[in-house]
């Protein structure tokens, strides 16, 4: 019979103590976490049985008959436009192109050097405001028109900070922001941004250009990610879109300072054959693959930008990352792990020869409609994101 005086071990009643406190924690964490909460709803994205929608349409069909600036109106409108609205949208994203003020592409030259692509957007986006025609403004009009200027101007911005850019002139105009084509015809928005991204004189072909249009389309809006709640937290707090803008934008390109898009697109340009690709998996073997893949109900979007992938199979180089990447997603799928729509963008920039230093910024650029637009929703609802804190006096 044991004696019911023996003190229990030392180390057990530490670990015990441990225990309870670990429990407490938990359940302290559970307690006030927002993680999982529903704060709103949208009618901006849907995740139908049928594939994704903007708008209650589905990408599928925007992808396939529509570019990234009607797409933009769409979300910032509710609905398509149709001709006459298109072309007078297409007239302000041209004309905030041309009145760009030569002396904000000055600043960039005071940066120090080395600075990350990604990180050059919320400090372009903050020297806009800095210009923004009628910064008291903030009806809903003002901030969609906001959005058109931004469109127009942050091409040609960037130009200037990437590239060293044209020198923009009084009237407005140069070849590179306002004139590219291909062999038949203007670019797109998406076009001119891929030749500004590109930083090459190389011409963009239609093929590239319908295929950076998906691209757009695919990325420019997700599920509530940490930018996504910035801009609407910010934007239901402030009433000001460019105050959304450079909080989300801030809080995505702090998301990528360890830059998983860079990584992909370096490690899918590493690879000279297919085999090389699955000996890299092996060696880290489990680890499994830290970026763009999960056990998920796959994405329609994802099969749009492999589709767009595989129109853009006209070299050597671009055809060793198409098969490197297709042996990595047949491996990955073996262990019910399937791209995301993250993994199917490097895929797809990396085919479109877009820097893997720029991949980053390229998502941020299709991320300012979707981030506008939810802003613009959040501000219409009213509904304030403000949690309340439980203070140290109060029982």
């Amino acid at each position: 019979m044991k004696n019911p005086g023996k003190k229990p071990v030392p180390g057990m009643v530490a670990g015990l103590q441990k225990l309870v406190g670990d429990l407490q924690k938990v359940a302290t964490t559970e307690e006030f976490s927002l993680a999982g909460k529903v704060c709103a709803s949208t009618s901006l994205l849907g995740f139908l049985p049928d594939g994704v929608s903007y708008c209650g349409h589905t990408v599928q069909a925007l992808a396939h008959q529509r570019q990234f600036d009607e797409v933009a109106w769409l979300l910032l409108h509710g609905q398509l436009p149709d001709d006459e609205q298109l072309s007078d949208w297409d007239a302000l994203i041209a004309e905030s192109a041309g009145g760009l003020q030569a002396s904000i592409g000055e600043m960039f030259s005071l940066l120090p050097p080395g600075v990350r692509p990604v990180d050059l957007l919320p400090f372009a986006i903050s020297l806009l405001a800095f210009f923004d025609p009628a910064p008291g403004d903030v009806c809903a009009a003002a901030s969609v028109a906001r959005v058109g200027r931004i469109l127009g101007q942050l091409p040609r911005l960037l130009d200037l900070a990437l590239n060293g850019g044209p020198s923009i002139s009084a009237a407005g105009t140069d070849d590179r922001s306002m004139l590219s084509h291909t062999g038949e015809g203007l670019l797109s928005w998406s076009g001119r941004l891929l030749q500004i991204l590109r930083g090459s004189e190389c011409a963009v072909t239609v093929e590239e250009d319908a295929a950076m249009n998906v691209l757009m389309i695919c990325q420019c809006l997700t599920e509530m990610r940490p930018a996504c709640f910035t801009a609407r937290a910010t934007a239901v707090s402030t009433r000001s879109l460019f105050a959304a803008l450079q909080s989300a934008a801030t809080v995505y390109a702090g998301q990528t300072i360890n830059d998983p898009w860079q990584w992909a697109g370096e490690l899918l340009r590493s690879f000279l054959t297919p085999d090389q690709a699955a000996s890299w998996y092996r060696s880290r073997d489990p680890e499994g693959m830290p970026f763009g893949f999960a056990s998920s109900v796959p994405d329609a979007r994802v099969r749009l930008m492999q589709d767009a992938s595989g129109t853009l199979l006209g070299s050597i180089d671009r055809i060793r990352a198409a098969a490197a990447a297709s042996r990595l997603e047949k491996i990955l799928a073996t262990r019910n792990q399937l791209p995301t729509i993250d993994w199917a963008a490097v895929r797809l920039m990396t085919l479109l020869e877009i820097p893997a230093d720029r991949q980053a910024l390229t998502i941020a650029l299709a991320r300012i409609v979707g981030w506008s637009a939810q802003a613009l929703e959040q501000q219409k609802s009213g509904i304030s994101l403000l949690p309340a804190l439980r203070y140290a006096s109060e029982s």
